[in-house]
């Protein structure tokens, strides 16, 4: 009778011991904040790690995460055009009918815009002891646990604002392109693959760091940037069963 009762206890959790959902250190195992970004992730739900970690990542275990001031949408319309036009055709200058066309673009804003948020913070992103206004735009349809078909564009973008011009820092920005890994891409093709990305920012025992969730491969990846260089850190990825 004992050994049937273990039986059946085994055959109800092997499916959980089998088939749970997991986060595992792939890369940066035995460095501090590798290891403590992942403590910190996994006091987060997928839902949460994902798509509100700009929001819901816990500061503990030495980490911390910068203030964010969160931006009026509409009287930084002009702004908010910039970036759609950079991170859409990989130029804030460039064309773009549903930006440049006034009436389509108020349409566009109010049924989709209205719901994404803009948000800044001053960091030393470079790690060069000098501070930059630091930019974050969210896109708030990302639901990686309904949606895992990409029928519904979602992506949370870093840039760096030249604050004086209201213009995004091109050049400053570009180490924050973490989306492909090819050589020699130009800064367009980084710009428009910043869809099914979402980045966030955090420091650890004095240095910025940046990550970014990339959804079609289900990694999340960190990056510090020094001597004008973004490196890997750590990366981790997501395994579902």
């Amino acid at each position: 009778m004992k050994r049937k009762l273990i039986l059946v206890l085994i055959l109800i959790l092997l499916p959980l011991l089998v088939f749970a959902d997991e986060l595992v250190l792939v890369k940066g195992r035995g460095v501090p904040v590798c290891e403590a970004h992942l403590r910190n992730l996994e006091e987060l739900g997928l839902n949460e790690m994902v798509c509100q970690r700009d929001e819901t990542y816990p500061e503990i275990n030495g980490i911390t995460r910068p203030k964010w001031e969160e931006l009026d949408l509409r009287e930084n319309k002009e702004l908010v055009k910039k970036i759609h036009k950079f991170f859409g055709v990989g130029d804030q200058f460039g064309k773009l009918k549903i930006v440049d066309d006034d009436e389509e673009f108020e349409e566009y804003f109010n049924r989709i815009l209205k719901y994404d948020s803009l948000k800044k913070t001053i960091v030393d992103i470079n790690n060069n002891g000098k501070s930059e206004v630091v930019m974050l735009y969210r896109e708030p349809r990302c639901d990686v646990e309904r949606n895992r078909s990409y029928n519904i564009p979602y992506s949370r973008s870093l840039f760096v604002l030249d604050e004086k011009k209201r213009l995004m820092h091109v050049r400053k920005t570009e180490l924050l392109l973490q989306n492909i890994y090819r050589l020699n891409v130009d800064i367009k093709s980084k710009a428009i693959e910043s869809i099914y990305r979402l980045y966030d920012v955090f420091a650890y025992k004095g240095s910025i760091y940046f990550d970014k969730w990339n959804a079609y491969d289900w990694t999340l990846t960190v990056y510090k940037i020094s001597n004008q260089t973004a490196t890997e850190i750590c990366q981790y990825k997501y395994i579902s069963q």
